[in-house]
């Protein structure tokens, strides 16, 4: 029985997810942006329009934080092995304009943004408080199925 074409560019891409590693897909981007804790969230919004991008990843000093939704993404040193930095969150441009948007009337949102630091508006937006990370040895379609998976529920659950 012959496959029509949709089926068969299925197929295909299928192949390809599968046999693909995160790190084949990865090679040739630009290094990780990412702000510090203790950054305001002036200077996190000029991190964003800077590189493009609509979220940043938030880094503090190992262990003396909780991760965003618990997690423990951790950077480690890659010569002598010892942790550097602890990913705490994720904050987006949503984050900051809910941010914004709770400041009351007559507030100096100028002066708020310069002073407030980003560590404080994590979790503005749900999106901020999950972290993932993605082992780069991995196919890409496995992690990608492990991220659109994890926490959906089935309906009769």
């Amino acid at each position: 029985m012959l496959q029509n074409q949709p089926e068969k560019e299925e197929m295909d891409a299928n192949m390809i997810l599968k046999s693909t590693k995160v790190s084949e897909v990865i090679q040739n981007k630009r290094r990780l942006v990412e702000v510090p804790y203790t950054a305001s969230v002036a200077d996190t919004l000029n991190a964003l329009l800077a590189n493009n991008i609509l979220a940043v990843p938030v880094a503090a000093p190992p262990g003396q934080w909780i991760g965003a939704g618990g997690s423990m993404i951790l950077e480690s040193d890659k010569l002598t092995g010892s942790v550097r930095k602890q990913y705490i969150g994720m904050v987006s441009m949503l984050d900051i304009l809910l941010h914004v948007a709770e400041c009351g009337p007559g507030t100096d949102i100028e002066a708020n943004l310069m002073s407030v630091p980003v560590s404080a508006i994590i979790g503005r937006s749900l999106e901020g408080l999950s972290l993932w990370s993605i082992n780069p040895d991995t196919s890409s379609r496995l992690q990608a199925e492990n991220v659109f998976y994890k926490n959906v529920g089935h309906e009769g659950e």
